[in-house]
C-alpha cells in the first residue's frame, strides 16, 4: 500500500485581496495558503481549497496564481480542478489541487463538460502513481441559510457509502455533528440574541418554532455519518461515512471565534466511509491551529488526514 495524504482548508474568498460576500476585491494575494498548506513541510497530495473566489476568471488567474505560489515555495507540482457550488451558488466553489508526480487521476467530472450529470459533480477519481486502489473525492460547500438543502446536498453522495468503494468528502458542510463534543453550549447567550444571525440555524419543531433549549440543526451531517444516541452514548445510523476529527478524539472547532464571543464550531469536515475509515494512518489525523493565532491566514483551519491506498 501506499499513503496519501489528504487535506481540507477553507481559505478565506481564496486570497482576493478585498473580495467580501457582496462582492468586490482585485488580485490575489497567496501567502496564507502557502503557510497554511506547507505546514511543517507537509504538503499533501490531494486537498481541496473551498472559497476559490473568481478562480476560473481571467484566463484561471487565480487557480494558476495558487499553484505557482505553492511551487515556489518548494511545495508540490499541483494541478488545479476547478468546482462548482449547488445550485448555481455563485463563483467561488472549492478546487481540488493535486500532485501529478504522485497521484494519477482517471476521471474528473467537470461541471463544464457536454456530458456532465449532476449526479458526478465535483468527483475526481485518483490511484497512487505507485499503484493501489482507487479513491473517489468529492467536495461541497454546505448551503449557508437552508439544513433542508444541506441535507440533500449529502442525499446525493449517499452511493459514495458504498462499501465495495473507497470514497471521501471533504468540504466545509456549515454544520456540525449531532452530540455533547459537537454541539455548541452558548446558544442562549446574548452573542445569539440577533435573530438574523441565528434563527436559521436552530433546530425547529413542527410548529416551526426553535426547540428549547436550543440547539443546531445537524441533519445532513447526521444522515451522513449517524445521529448521537443520547441513552447509547454513541453514534448510531446513518447511510456509513465517518468523521476523521472524531474517530481521533478531536473536538476542536474548524472556523475561529468570532468577536462576540461565539464559539467556535466544527463545520470543516473529512468524512470517510467505512472502508477508507479503516485504513486511516494512526495518529495522522489533525486539525491546525493557527501559525499566528494574532493574525490567522484564514477564519478556519486546516484539516488533515492520512489514508493507506
Amino acid at each position: 500500500m501506499t499513503t496519501i495524504d489528504l487535506a481540507y482548508f477553507n481559505f478565506e474568498h481564496g486570497g482576493l485581496i478585498g473580495g467580501g460576500a457582496r462582492g468586490g476585491g482585485s488580485g490575489y494575494d497567496f501567502t496564507g495558503l502557502v503557510r497554511v498548506m506547507g505546514e511543517d513541510d507537509r504538503w499533501p497530495n490531494l486537498f481541496v481549497m473551498g472559497e476559490g473566489d473568481r478562480y476560473e476568471f481571467n484566463g484561471g488567474e487565480g487557480k494558476w496564481g495558487a499553484v505557482a505560489a505553492m511551487r515556489a515555495a518548494g511545495g508540490r507540482p499541483y494541478v488545479p480542478l476547478p468546482c462548482e457550488l449547488p445550485r448555481q451558488w455563485g463563483p467561488f466553489a472549492p478546487v481540488i489541487f493535486y500532485d501529478a508526480q504522485t497521484v494519477v487521476v482517471s476521471r474528473f467530472y467537470d461541471h463544464r463538460a457536454p456530458d456532465f450529470a449532476a449526479r458526478n459533480s465535483n468527483l475526481v477519481t485518483i490511484r497512487p502513481v505507485t499503484g493501489g486502489d482507487e479513491l473517489y473525492v468529492t467536495t461541497t460547500h454546505g448551503d449557508l441559510n437552508d439544513p433542508a438543502l444541506r441535507e440533500s446536498d449529502a442525499k446525493a453522495m449517499r452511493w459514495l457509502a458504498n462499501p465495495t468503494v473507497l470514497s471521501a468528502i471533504l468540504a466545509d458542510w456549515n454544520e456540525v455533528l449531532s452530540g455533547p463534543h459537537h454541539e455548541p453550549q452558548d446558544l442562549d447567550a446574548p452573542h445569539y440574541d440577533k435573530p438574523h444571525q441565528i434563527l436559521y440555524r436552530l433546530r425547529r419543531g413542527l410548529d416551526g418554532r426553535p426547540v428549547e433549549p436550543r440547539r443546531l440543526e445537524t441533519r445532513a451531517m447526521d444522515y451522513l455519518c449517524g445521529w448521537w444516541d443520547e441513552q447509547r452514548d454513541e453514534r448510531v445510523g446513518g447511510v456509513g461515512f465517518h468523521d476523521a476529527a472524531e474517530l481521533a478524539g478531536i473536538y476542536t472547532g474548524t472556523n475561529l471565534p468570532k468577536p462576540s464571543g461565539r464559539q467556535c464550531t466544527q463545520i470543516d469536515h473529512i468524512l470517510l466511509n467505512t472502508p477508507l475509515a479503516a485504513r486511516v494512518v494512526p495518529g495522522s489525523t489533525r486539525i491546525h491551529e493557527p501559525l499566528d493565532p494574532a493574525k490567522p491566514d484564514s477564519d478556519h483551519k486546516r484539516i488533515s488526514v492520512t489514508v493507506d491506498l
